[in-house]
């Protein structure tokens, strides 16, 4: 069966994020992630940074699969933070702004459904939208956790950065 979103939507974007890094393969991110999680949660919850109403876990994709050499690609596992609070970055973690115009596609996937996901946000919903990559990072938000839903599938929204065609 072909991966297609549930729907596409645009929106705009003005979020403030903590994040850690990943440089290395997209396989290995299984195996990374926990510990990822556990940092990034560690911070916030000593920083008293989570809410629990608003707190969104996302992966920001700061590579092409396609051009970078896959030891070279880099992920940023990260958290929303509210916008006025008062955090630097320490150690491994950064801090960093998401904003602007994004495609957002609402999916339904087995946890290996990733790649189609992507495939079809870039392959067949973007060159029928009427827009065109924006120049910065595309990301994933993690709705749901996929122990929770019948048969293990994720509920995920992938935000592509766009701007309409011709606007370059």
């Amino acid at each position: 069966m072909k991966t297609k979103a549930t729907s596409v939507e645009t929106t705009t974007l003005d979020l403030r994020v903590i994040y850690v890094r990943h440089t290395g393969s997209y396989r290995e991110l299984g195996a990374v992630i926990p510990g990822m999680i556990q940092k990034l949660y560690a911070f916030a919850m000593s920083r008293r940074l989570l809410d629990p109403k608003d707190t969104k876990i996302l992966s920001v994709y700061h590579d092409n699969p396609d051009l970078t050499d896959e030891a070279q690609l880099r992920v940023s596992l990260c958290m929303t933070i509210n916008k006025t609070a008062k955090v630097e970055e320490q150690g491994e973690i950064g801090v960093m702004s998401i904003s602007g115009d994004y495609a957002v596609g609402h999916f339904e996937i087995p946890p290996m459904d990733y790649g189609a996901v992507w495939q079809y946000m870039y392959g067949e919903w973007l060159p029928n939208s009427g827009t065109q990559p924006r120049d910065s990072f595309p990301f994933e938000v993690y709705v749901s956790d996929p122990s929770q839903n019948p048969g293990g599938n994720q509920l995920l929204d992938v935000y592509l950065p766009v701007e309409p065609l011709g606007s370059i």
